[in-house]
């Protein structure tokens, strides 16, 4: 009896009694494909057609010695063929039930080999095989996408990297990504204002502490000072180097910052820290809202 896979449609000689009534679980070599095999899947072998041999024409009499002799010898050849011929055919059905039968334990080790696996790994097949991992191509494209998603993920968590990886820093900086929020550690803290008139020029006075809040001591970037409006709108940008380079850890320093003709308008301060240079702006810019 035959069974046939039902994706690459090979066929394989296998015994009617391997196959319960309930079914058997088979594997094909080929494509790895796996089904339930039924006794009704089975079907028999096409019949070979018997060869037909053609008995050899009687001799003309009218022929020569030598035809009817050539006559003779031709048909003497045949029957010898045709012998040749009917041993090789069962020689090869032969092997063919040899290599079913050698696929058939093959498949039962398999079998037996899949039983005895231990749960994860087989929840690891699963998974395999939904995904396509068998194939090379798929496998591919599965490591590139997990490999941009950990770069995203590098990117994203940069700044908690460099803090709990200092030396990673200067991988960011290779890279020309920055991984370090400015002035992180640092705070303003007692920040006050004060406008008062000095040789007909109006002046604003800014003073505070900058705090550092961690164990370690830190460089102090430059200062960044906006006067906002009652909208919260920006009025003036003014930019300051910090009054010391370095400040120690738990330690504060104060600072002050003079701004000459403030906007008439500006009603909040809002100060931060920043990489830019104060040389970069020459002077305050004064906008006036349009809104007032």
């Amino acid at each position: 009896m035959l069974i046939r896979c039902p994706k690459c449609n090979i066929s394989y000689d296998i015994g009617a009694a391997v196959i319960p009534e309930e079914g058997r679980k088979m594997r094909c070599s080929q494509c790895g494909e796996t089904w339930l095999c039924l006794p009704q899947d089975l079907f028999e072998a096409p019949k070979e057609e018997p060869i037909q041999v053609k008995e050899p024409e009687p001799p003309v009499e009218d022929e020569k010695q030598e035809d009817v002799a050539i006559i003779q010898e031709n048909s003497d050849e045949k029957p010898e063929q045709q012998e040749e011929e009917k041993e090789e055919l069962p020689a090869g059905k032969k092997e063919m039930q040899e290599i079913f039968a050698r696929l058939e334990n093959q498949t039962e080790s398999l079998f037996e080999y899949e039983k005895n696996l231990p749960t994860h790994i087989k929840i690891w097949h699963q998974i395999k095989q939904i995904l396509g991992l068998q194939r090379r191509r798929n496998r591919q494209f599965l490591a590139g996408i997990s490999g941009l998603l950990v770069l995203l993920l590098l990117f994203y968590l940069r700044y908690d990297i460099v803090r709990l990886a200092p030396f990673m820093e200067k991988v960011y900086a290779a890279l020309g990504i920055e991984s370090v929020i400015v002035g992180e550690g640092l705070e303003f803290q007692n920040i006050t204002r004060n406008e008062y008139e000095e040789d007909y020029v109006n002046k604003m006075e800014i003073r505070g502490f900058i705090t550092n809040i961690t164990d370690e001591t830190r460089n102090i970037p430059n200062l960044r000072i906006e006067l906002l409006d009652k909208n919260t709108q920006p009025l003036q940008v003014i930019y300051q180097e910090p009054p010391v380079q370095r400040i120690i850890a738990g330690s504060k320093v104060a600072f002050r910052v003079i701004v000459t003709k403030p906007s008439t308008f500006s009603k909040f301060v809002y100060m931060t820290f920043t990489r830019d240079h104060p040389k970069e702006t020459l002077k305050a810019v004064n906008i006036r809202p349009d809104d007032v």
